[in-house]
């Protein structure tokens, strides 16, 4: 405990010397690890509208307008054959007819009274929910085979868009990590390099007289993990702060084209990631520049 003490305390003289490179050094890490924590929160939120969206794209197909009752319930059996098929509901013309006068005529219903069984302009039609939504095209041309199928609607080129952007962001996301994490270990080394610099003659006795390598370079390490850390949790405290922000405005503007994931996920994410990646480059910059310092 004395020598951690210790060590703590040469960090925080160190960090108080050099205070302006220390705040360089905190900024950086801050401005590093928010860039980092929005690519990580819009990846995140990218694979989670992504699988909203695949769970939401249905095919539908419509049938032919003088198709029998009998031929309509046969279909069913034929497109539930497919092997990728999951499920087939059927979505009537009277159906049909009944959603038009309530999104497209409320209050002017009687525009469309006039439409009864015989005259109705709508033709019977099923969604169906696809196992592996990656097949849509395949399954589509199975489904346009059928007799009595007028027309097939499909959403594949929706989904290909949503998962290529989900794919290509997450390799974004890896690049800019890494290089983010470069330009953080580079400016912390340089602030711990010019603190090892002011006290060189210092630690040039220390080796002289028999510390260890450990024992001079620990405080060193403690001040770039402090550096990091601090820089860490004050990411952590905008971003969450920002991202909490964002939900209430989508919230009260009653934005409901997709659901973003929760703050709290979010959170635990940011913060382990934050802390993890602030305490190890502030540590390895530490690391870096005390090999030269250390050859006496």
């Amino acid at each position: 405990m004395s020598r951690i003490k210790y060590f703590l305390g040469q960090a925080k003289k160190n960090i108080i010397r050099n205070g302006l490179m220390s705040v360089a050094s905190l900024v950086t890490i801050v401005s590093c690890l928010v860039i980092l924590g929005l690519f990580m929160i819009i990846s995140l939120n990218v694979e989670v509208v992504t699988e909203q969206i695949k769970d939401q794209c249905e095919i539908q197909i419509f049938l032919d307008m003088d198709t029998s009752e009998e031929r309509v319930e046969a279909i069913r059996s034929e497109i539930t054959a497919i092997g990728n098929v999951k499920s087939a509901e059927l979505y009537t013309k009277e159906q049909m007819l009944e959603e038009v006068k309530v999104t497209m005529f409320e209050g002017r219903e009687e525009l469309i009274e006039s439409f009864n069984d015989e005259d109705n302009p709508f033709s019977d039609s099923y969604k169906i929910v696809l196992n592996d939504i990656s097949l849509a095209s395949q399954t589509a041309s199975e489904l346009e085979a059928i007799e009595n199928v007028e027309s097939v609607t499909n959403k594949q080129d929706v989904v290909n868009m949503v998962l290529t952007i989900s794919k290509n962001l997450r390799w974004v996301t890896i690049v800019i990590m890494l290089l983010l994490l470069l330009v953080a270990i580079v400016i912390i080394s340089n602030t711990v390099r010019l603190t090892v610099f002011n006290r060189r003659k210092e630690i040039g006795i220390m080796k002289y007289i028999g510390a260890t390598d450990r024992f001079i370079r620990v405080p060193f390490i403690f001040e770039g993990v402090i550096v990091g850390f601090s820089g860490a949790v004050l990411s952590f405290v905008i971003m969450c702060a920002s991202y909490s922000l964002l939900l209430k405005y989508l919230e009260n503007s009653g934005f409901e084209l997709f659901t973003l994931v929760d703050l709290a996920p979010v959170a635990i994410w940011l913060g382990v990631i934050f802390v993890l990646v602030g305490s190890f480059i502030g540590m390895l910059g530490s690391m870096v520049s005390m090999k030269k310092y250390l050859k006496v």
